[in-house]
């Protein structure tokens, strides 16, 4: 005989009362396993995020190192530069090579030249971070695992890029110091070359000799330490010589200074040394204090705007001028070295009213440095003595780097005049 309705009932209701109970068995076990999902793809987000972060700081640290590194040799490097002539060289192009190899290495470790041997470094340590916390909840969990995944991704990839520049950065300190290495064998070529004046003291032979030799020894000291060694050196042995010969003119013309008895030129006020007006070889003993004075406060506001301004030749004595004019006519002729470089006397270096910035090429005429010195260089008592297309009057090619103090009113009226100085006080600058 069959079930009653009774039990029938009571075992559908047995039956699903276990549904029930299995049902919510499996719903527990889906959340807790979705729990522990979320909580596992947190902690593997976070540990990749952690590895990306550790990597950064290594670049950065990496990076760091090598800043300092290019820090001393952007400072010896432009120390070179500024205490080296090239006429002192084998070939002159190594110190282009090394102006360069320079801009390089200042543009890959961020770096900055205040004056030649002083130079600082945009910092580039990494924005302060903290480990995250475990949020509470599935969904918090799982959105925070997909944010530092975001995150980890745009670190390793600051990683790579720090890692890349301190590569960058390390190839262009090895290049600039092998420049800077190149430039002293360049010195070192030219200085054994030379021929020594007869004349000169056996003292000054010797200071030059041993000078010459230290181009080779780094014990000797840095680079831009040797090579101004080596250049005083040889001044000294030129100065020597020059004294030599002058006693024995004194000696054959009976004695007096030479016929050097002609003083100073003024015109208006101001002192001129040009092709017409000769300064006497006595005169001048540096640059002027008024003329450093404006130098510098024409200097620190190029500063402040961007621009880096030095003196890379400023006073020259009469015999100096000898050695430099007469070096340039034996290799270019008297008519070419005429039209860049004034035969001794004529130097508007003597007067210690003048002086050549940066780089002694026309090219410093389309640099911002120089651009901007052409139009403000008035504003401190200075202009460009030698304009562009003005060598018919001047005497001289153009010389975009070479200043002459006039004081701010008269340098503001030349300036404004559109005149070179020759023309503006109506004179000539012609050879007699």
């Amino acid at each position: 005989m069959g079930a009653s309705r009774k039990d029938r009932a009571i075992a559908r209701r047995t039956f699903l009362g276990f549904a029930a109970v299995f049902t919510t068995a499996g719903v527990v076990g889906t959340i807790t396993t979705d729990n522990v999902k979320a909580r596992t793809a947190f902690d593997d987000a976070l540990a990749e995020w952690v590895a990306s972060a550790d990597a950064v700081d290594e670049s950065s640290a990496a990076f760091s190192a090598a800043q300092t590194e290019a820090i001393a040799a952007a400072a010896e490097a432009s120390t070179v530069i500024e205490v080296t002539n090239a006429e002192m060289l084998q070939d002159s192009a190594t110190l282009d090579t090394l102006r360069a190899s320079l801009d390089a290495l200042v543009a890959a470790g961020l770096l900055t030249i205040a004056a030649p041997g002083e130079v600082t470094a945009a910092t580039t340590a990494p924005d302060p971070r903290s480990t995250p916390d475990v949020p509470e909840g599935r969904e918090a969990q799982l959105a925070q695992a997909q944010s530092l995944t975001d995150d980890a991704a745009h670190l390793t990839e600051t990683a790579e890029t720090s890692e890349r520049s301190t590569s960058e950065l390390e190839a262009a300190t090895t290049a600039a110091l092998a420049d800077i290495d190149a430039v002293v064998a360049s010195a070192a070529a030219h200085g054994g070359a030379l021929e020594v004046p007869s004349l000169a003291s056996q003292e000054t032979k010797d200071a030059y000799a041993a000078a010459v030799a230290g181009l080779g020894d780094p014990a000797s000291g840095s680079a831009s330490q040797r090579i101004g060694a080596y250049q005083q050196s040889w001044t000294a042995v030129q100065d020597s010589q020059a004294q030599a010969e002058a006693a024995q003119a004194r000696g054959n013309s009976g004695g007096g200074d030479g016929g050097d008895d002609i003083q100073p030129t003024y015109i208006n006020g101001i002192l001129i040394a040009n092709k017409t007006y000769r300064l006497p070889s006595w005169y001048g003993n540096g640059l002027t204090g008024d003329t450093l004075a404006a130098f510098e406060r024409m200097r620190a506001e190029a500063a402040s705007l961007g621009y880096n301004l030095w003196i890379a030749s400023g006073f020259r004595s009469y015999a100096t001028q000898v050695k430099v004019y007469n070096s340039y006519a034996s290799r270019d002729g008297t008519a070419a070295a005429d039209r860049y470089s004034a035969r001794p006397g004529h130097s508007e270096h003597q007067s210690g009213l003048a002086f050549d910035l940066n780089t002694i090429t026309e090219a410093f005429g389309y640099t911002p440095e120089g651009q901007w010195v052409a139009a403000n260089a008035h504003r401190f008592g200075f202009i460009v003595r030698y304009p562009q297309g003005k060598e018919g009057v001047t005497g001289y090619i153009w010389e975009p780097w070479h200043l002459r103090y006039l004081g701010v009113d008269i340098a503001t009226a030349v300036y404004n005049s559109g005149l070179s100085l020759e023309e503006y006080l109506g004179i000539t600058s012609v050879y007699s």
